[in-house]
Order: structure tokens, then sequence, then C-alpha cells
């Protein structure tokens, strides 16, 4: 197991360089500087600006020198908010959007997962139509629909939580549903699947006939096989999660990191934008990882040599 940990934090080396150098290309493809307006600044003003960032050097060297920087994480200045550094950026605005990715990723977990159960015990029922139906919906509405939708009715009409903005636990409910609800869909979806699948196998009709309990045999022989497919989804749903939440954060107003990234795109901030990225891929390649980790602790016949 650690050998086989090793080899993957090692191939996270040749992956981040990749993804930094396409995202790289990218940013310097778009026509344009950080420093283009509509009313042009002076000649002697932009070379000046471009000079203190860096931004008149080769390409080569600037990504060699925002590499460098990355490794011994130091992100660089903020062009667009030229008093903060990408650090403080980071340090001020990720916990909140880690927070609401959190709690959405709990959201869609602990309501998918049991209704999955719930529709694969009462199969062919009202109760599983009527949950299917749901997940359906789920799936089907983008979260810049269900978004205004969610506010529209609790917040103007039901006056039950807060519209927007942040600072309360109130004020965590409708960002974390409207963000947790495709993965609460595709959770209770893909639960309600593998567990029918599983109810099926000849050690499950063999537990029945010995007299066990349904409730046991469903939740303690049944379900523990029928999570790997769910596991599986779970590591990259986090990471979707709260790269997902960009969207969500603007709508209700989130001081989240989304905001800013949101924001670097189309001011051309090019080391929030390289920043921000290469920490969500960061925290994919992480997430893929204990979901790999997490089947040889499912499932015991699974081992990594």
């Amino acid at each position: 197991m650690f050998q086989f940990i090793l080899r993957r934090m090692l191939w996270t080396i040749p992956v981040i360089f990749v993804v930094s150098a396409l995202t790289f290309i990218l940013m310097h493809s778009v026509p344009g500087s950080p420093f283009t307006r509509e009313r042009a600044l002076p000649a002697a003003i932009q070379k000046n600006l471009e000079a203190k960032y860096h931004l008149d050097d080769p390409l080569w060297k600037q990504y060699g020198e925002y590499m460098w920087g990355f490794i011994r994480l130091d992100f660089g200045p903020s062009i667009a908010y030229r008093a903060r550094t990408v650090n403080e950026i980071l340090a001020q605005q990720w916990p909140v959007t880690m927070t609401l990715g959190a709690v959405a990723f709990v959201f869609a977990a602990c309501l998918g997962i049991p209704l999955g159960i719930l529709s694969a015990v009462k199969q062919n029922t009202l109760i599983d139509h009527s949950s299917m139906v749901v997940a359906m919906l789920g799936v089907s509405i983008p979260s810049i629909a269900l978004g205004p939708f969610l506010i529209w009715i609790f917040a103007l009409k039901l006056k039950w939580l807060p519209v927007a903005t942040w600072g309360t636990p109130a004020h965590i409910i409708l960002p974390a549903l409207t963000l947790s609800t495709f993965y609460l869909s595709r959770f209770a979806r893909i639960t309600r699947a593998s567990m029918l699948q599983v109810t099926r196998e000849e050690y499950i009709v063999t537990a029945r006939a010995k007299g066990i309990r349904e409730s046991v045999v469903n939740l303690k022989h049944a379900f523990r096989n029928a999570l790997i497919p769910v596991t599986t989804i779970a590591g990259p749903a986090f990471a979707d999660i709260l790269t997902g939440s960009l969207v969500v954060e603007q709508i209700f107003g989130i001081p989240g990191i989304g905001k800013y990234y949101v924001t670097s795109i189309g001011n051309r901030d090019y080391p929030v934008i390289m920043a921000t990225t290469l920490i969500f891929a960061l925290l994919i390649i992480l997430m893929n990882l204990l979901v790999d980790i997490s089947y040889a602790l499912l499932d015991p016949r699974i081992r990594y040599n």
C-alpha cells in the first residue's frame, strides 16, 4: 500500500506541470493584458506596470519563475488587487469555499445515500418511484436556475432563510442545498442501482435463508459492498462540489475564492488564476487517491502491490 501511495504521489508532479503549462498557455493566448482598459493607459505607465509584475519577461521565464514560487508556496502578488498577495486572498477566502463545499457534500451524502437505500428496499413502490423522480429532477436542474428558485421560495416568499451573503449558519443552508442537489441525486441513483445488484448475490440469498433479519441483511451485508460504486464518485464529487461553488458563490454573494477566481479571469489576474487552478487540480488528485485507498478498506479482496 505504501508503495502504491508513493507512486501515485510521484505521478502528481508531471500532472501538475501539465495542468500549469496548459493554464499558462491559455491565459497568455487571450488577446490583451491585465492592464487593458476602455481608456488606454499611457504607454510609459503600462510599461512600468509590466516591468513591476515581470510581464515583460519572456514567457518561458515567467512560467519558470511562477512554478519556482509555487513550489515554495509563494503565489506572488495579485495584479487586480494590488494591495494584496495571492497567499492573503487564499488564506481569507479559501476557508469560506471549503466550509460551503463540506456542508454541501454532507448534505449530498447524508440525504442521497439513505434515499437510494430506501428506494432499493422499497423497489417498485410509490416510495421508489417518488425518490427517483426527485433524483431525476435534481440531476436535470442546473445550479444557476435552482439557486434563484430556492431564494424565491424560502427567502422571499416564506422568509425562512436569508437571501444571500455570509455570516451565520442560516446563510449556509440555501447555497449548500443548491450546490449539493446534483450529487445528492447521483448518490441516490447509484446507491439504489448498487443495492439492487448486491441484494441478488448468492450470499445475500443465503443470509436471508438463515433467517437473519432483513434490516441486518440490508445494512450489514449488502450496504458495505454496495458502497464501492458510491465511493468511486464520492472523491471526485467533493472536488466537483468545490469547483462548482464558483457559480453558487456568485448567485448568493458569498465571499469565497470563487468570487476572486471568476473576477480574475475577466481581469486577467494571472497569479490568482494559476494558483486557484493548481489548487483545484491538487484537490482532485488527492480525492481520487483517497477513493483508491478506501477500496482496500471496504473490500478485503482488493490489494495494491
